[in-house]
């Protein structure tokens, strides 16, 4: 007779699913397998294009200049 188990959430699913997938073929492989099941979707070049073209060449170059975060700027210490 079958026993009931509690459902996974969809976090747990992926979560499990991604160990088993470790366990066999090794985080690198595991990795690669990921990479080439989830392609993603959309255009990129399209949309990409669609946004530029609505910026100005001046907008453009602010938002290159300007830091992602503040995590990913480096602190200095004290001298």
């Amino acid at each position: 007779m079958a026993t009931k188990t509690k459902r996974r959430t969809a976090a747990q699913l992926a979560a499990d699913g991604f160990a088993a997938i470790v366990e066999k073929l090794g985080m690198a492989e595991a990795i690669r397998y990921v990479q080439l099941s989830d392609q993603g979707s959309g255009d990129y070049t399209r949309e990409r294009q669609q946004w530029l073209d609505e910026l100005s060449h001046e907008q453009i170059t602010n938002l290159m200049a300007k830091p992602r975060n503040k995590s990913h700027t480096r602190k200095r210490g004290k001298d």
